[in-house]
């Protein structure tokens, strides 16, 4: 998958010309990258949204009034889950105990690769011909953290990509990712383009910030 250096000086809070950061960062991802064991399990399901949550059709209900308003004029769904895989939160430990500079730009690297790795999958999936909305996990807006319970039974995380949730609704591996993802013909609102987008006003951008 690639590396998204970009990304990576973001999520380390570091500017785009820092070229210190930037060394950084890359000697922390020749470090991580033969350490990822990355898998995904991405289904497409038919969805029922309303004012204050989202049905799939086999029943299972997300409730959260944000990610209705996000799925607004959907029709279907990607559900996904994604994981770097136990080893990169071994990596990343490691670093840490080393130097903690090189920890910071492992979780950020980490973070970055994770993104990388859901673009790519979403991007090789064949939705018909429908726009992909932007990912959106639960934790973001009003969508309880507590529903990945209902998430991750759907997609069956623990037994086909080794994906578990701790006590607290924590993902284990750590670098993991589960999203809802919506399909319509509306191409204005698409995965791809946030960085792009002009709408301030975007509940996912706000979660994002």
């Amino acid at each position: 998958m690639d590396f998204n250096r970009r990304e990576a000086l973001r999520y380390l809070r570091a500017r785009p010309d820092d070229k210190e950061a930037q060394l950084l960062l890359d000697t922390v991802y020749l470090k991580l990258r033969n350490e990822v064991q990355a898998r995904h399990v991405l289904q497409k399901h038919r969805v029922a949204v309303d004012a204050t949550g989202v049905t799939l059709e086999s029943g299972t209900r997300f409730n959260s009034r944000d990610l209705a308003a996000h799925l607004k004029g959907c029709e279907e769904a990607l559900l996904l889950g994604a994981t770097l895989g136990s080893r990169v939160d071994a990596a990343i430990r490691r670093l840490a105990l080393g130097s903690v500079a090189e920890g910071a730009a492992a979780q950020a690297v980490a973070a970055a690769l994770i993104e990388s790795y859901c673009d790519e999958v979403q991007a090789r999936f064949d939705t018909g011909g429908l726009a992909q909305r932007p990912r959106f996990s639960p934790g973001y807006g009003d969508w309880d953290l507590a529903e990945q319970r209902l998430l991750f039974p759907v997609l069956n995380c623990a037994k086909l990509i080794g994906l578990t949730l701790t006590e607290g609704c924590m993902m284990a591996p750590s670098k993991s990712v589960t999203a809802v993802i919506g399909l319509s013909e509306d191409v204005q609102c698409v995965w791809n383009k946030c960085m792009t987008c002009g709408n301030i006003n975007c509940p996912y951008r706000a979660s994002e910030e």
